[in-house]
């Protein structure tokens, strides 16, 4: 899968960098690794590549905080919704085309990139229907785990109507990407889209992410998050314009 020694040492500088941005704010591994690598190889062989590297990031992720029971517990039922939608999501992975998928994952990085601007809307409904919404939350974001690797845009949404404290939300967050990835995977697997001869690149590529995750969490205590924040928006805000004049191009020059 990764013959082409560019293709190689790109994915190997691509993962330590989503690594380590992941690190430093808690999430947006799969939200830097998985466009970036759509945009040279395609959106199937970028999530073949990251689902393992990704678990491994979520585990260690959630145990960092502490105080799991407090933040876990009251929200047990978000990652059964999530796991739910992603048997769905990587089904429709493995049989749709590439194009409608990369156009999805470009306008998920665009609602991500947006989600800053849209902090002092009115979430009352929300609080006043919990349950229902954790449930929409939860299926949406999983849907989107398993067909283009970013469940992040609804569950931000439903976090931020709740006032979730950041650690909670990041143990949260990563609890349900680690079971949407865990879902992904073993349904990648069921579908032959994952081998036993790739394993050894994917160990290596986690042994590299689990590292700079490592060096990004010694840095979170010494810079302001919200410094790189900003340049993780800008960032994808112009992965996903080039996402969407990929498609454009091949979708019109043929």
């Amino acid at each position: 899968m990764l013959d082409d020694p560019l293709l190689l040492a790109f994915t190997l500088v691509l993962v330590g960098l989503a690594a380590w941005v992941h690190g430093f704010i808690g999430i947006g591994f799969p939200l830097i690794s998985t466009p970036t690598l759509a945009a040279v190889t395609d959106l199937k062989t970028a999530v073949v590549l990251t689902v393992i590297p990704n678990i491994a990031l979520n585990i260690l992720s959630i145990l960092r905080g502490g105080n799991l029971g407090a933040s876990l517990l009251p929200h047990w039922r978000l990652p059964v919704y999530v796991l739910l939608g992603s048997l769905v999501g990587t089904h429709f992975l493995i049989g749709v085309p590439g194009a409608p998928l990369k156009v999805l994952l470009a306008l998920m990085m665009l609602v991500s990139v947006a989600m800053n601007r849209i902090k002092g809307f009115d979430w009352g409904f929300i609080r006043r229907a919990p349950r229902t919404w954790e449930a929409v939350a939860g299926l949406t974001g999983g849907l989107l785990a398993g067909t283009v690797n970013i469940s992040v845009p609804p569950l931000a949404i439903y976090f931020m109507a709740l006032g979730l404290s950041p650690i909670a939300t990041i143990q949260i967050f990563n609890l349900c990407f680690i079971v949407g990835k865990l879902t992904q995977a073993g349904s990648l697997a069921a579908a032959g889209e994952i081998h036993w001869a790739d394993m050894p690149g994917n160990l290596a590529l986690t042994v590299l992410a689990v590292l700079a995750l490592l060096v990004g969490m010694r840095l979170q205590a010494r810079t302001s998050p919200a410094q790189y924040r900003q340049w993780l928006n800008v960032s994808l805000a112009v992965m996903a314009v080039l996402l969407l004049g990929q498609v454009a191009w091949q979708t019109f020059s043929h």
